[in-house]
């Protein structure tokens, strides 16, 4: 799925605002799959990351991210931006089908998926929170990839901050794994 113009646009402009302020390295980037579609496993720890992985992940395929509609569009101006930008799935909690629906459309489509499988921003920065079952879920249901990924550095935030994006491996479902067993690989 390829990115559209104004999704290239905005993403160069967030990444040239991110990049002032803060300094961000990415490593591992050649070890993300050519193309779509997969899914993005990554720790949260604040308000701007889905941000980083916007405008440091490659601009194709396409990255949505799964998002509570309450927040999305509680404030005009930031429902406007992310219409503007796209490439948000709103949902709501217990709206599993639904959910499980748009991501594989998404998938279908060539797209990336990116997710916070411990379901909330972590309270301690190089600790994770337990991860909910449904990154693996869609993995095995889709039979798409998950890469690893995480963020450091976005705890707490002030300018000049170096913040760290690493990509890790891509665990390839085969559909012989357990939840349970994809979760710890993941």
């Amino acid at each position: 799925m390829k990115a559209p113009l104004r999704f290239r646009f905005a993403r160069g402009l967030l990444r040239a605002l991110l990049g002032a302020v803060f300094r961000v390295r990415a490593e591992g980037l050649e070890r993300l799959p050519p193309t779509g579609p997969y899914l993005v496993a990554c720790n949260h720890l604040n308000w701007v990351d889905p941000f980083v992985l916007i405008g440091w992940l490659p601009a194709s395929p396409r990255l949505h991210f799964l998002g509570k509609r309450s927040a999305i569009y509680n404030r005009p101006i930031k429902a406007w931006v992310l219409r503007f930008m796209g490439g948000v799935i709103p949902v709501e909690s217990g709206d599993l089908e639904h959910l499980s629906a748009a991501v594989a459309e998404v998938l279908r489509r060539g797209g990336a998926v990116g997710i916070f499988p411990e379901g909330g921003i972590g309270p301690t920065e190089g600790r994770l929170q337990p991860l909910r079952h449904g990154i693996a879920h869609f993995s095995a249901r889709n039979l798409a990839p998950v890469v690893a990924a995480g963020l450091a550095g976005t705890g707490a935030l002030w300018r000049g901050k170096e913040i760290r994006l690493r990509v890790g491996r891509t665990l390839q479902p085969d559909g012989s794994m357990s939840v349970e067993e994809s979760l710890a690989a993941i």
